[in-house]
């Protein structure tokens, strides 16, 4: 059974990007932003978000993570489970490829992954794989080849996360432990998860605001160790320390 920690809010900003849906440092005081139906963003903490060209028409995005060497940066589309990949040149997306499709888990128009995170050879796993959320039921979490999204475990949420977790919207590696850290944004939860063989296991719950007309949605670790959350409805960057 998880124990509560404390997420505290170090700092709260605006990003300029209403619907955000995910979210990927790429310096100090810039990053990638990518909005639920409006597709990509270059953003600078306290200045301009600026649209990208190579992801528009793309939509109901809501998952972005980076390769470790920032070369690449890997887009979401949860309507039809698609992966995107780009080259990431001087914070800009260029030559975007299909890699391919999540697999459908539900009877649902929807496909249903929202939320995406690059796991290091070694965090989860020998080599280095996409994870992804199931937002609705089954609620898994997936783990997949980069190259080819071939999938090599499909895990459900431990009974506690099940019951504290609401949909999930995003998820992104502690850095330190190499545990997954799972966002559910209409629950105001987030859930530390480590995996252990072919199961989860919960290690403990932290609590985010959340409102009706600003719903966190997604989260990434920053160089510095702090937990990033961006928010849909008025666009929030969150800064927050976690506390066991």
């Amino acid at each position: 059974m998880g124990t509560y920690g404390k997420a505290v809010l170090i700092e709260e900003t605006s990003l300029g990007v209403q619907e955000a849906s995910g979210l990927a440092q790429l310096s100090r005081d810039t990053l990638l932003v990518v909005d639920d139906e409006a597709g990509a963003f270059h953003c600078t903490l306290g200045g301009d978000a600026v649209p990208l060209e190579a992801a528009r028409g793309l939509s109901d995005l809501e998952g972005l993570c980076l390769s470790p060497e920032g070369t690449h940066a890997y887009v979401l589309a949860e309507r039809d489970g698609s992966i995107w990949r780009y080259v990431l040149s001087e914070g800009d997306l260029l030559d975007g490829e299909r890699v391919g499709r999540l697999p459908r888990l539900a009877k649902k128009k929807n496909n249903g992954w929202e939320g995406l995170a690059w796991a290091p050879a070694g965090a989860v796993s020998e080599k280095s794989e996409l994870v992804a959320a199931h937002q609705t039921k089954p609620r898994h979490i997936g783990f997949f080849s980069p190259e080819t999204l071939e999938c090599r475990a499909m895990l459900q949420l431990p009974k506690d996360a099940r019951k504290e977790l609401d949909d999930l919207n995003d998820l992104t590696i502690l850095s330190e432990s190499g545990h997954l850290l799972v966002l559910s944004g209409k629950a105001g939860r987030l859930a530390e998860l480590a995996v252990r063989g072919s199961k989860l296991e919960t290690i403990c719950f932290y609590r985010v605001a959340t409102s009706k007309d600003d719903v966190p949605e997604g989260i990434t670790m920053s160089t510095n160790g702090e937990v990033w959350i961006c928010t849909d409805g008025e666009g929030h960057l969150r800064r927050v320390r976690l506390e066991s």
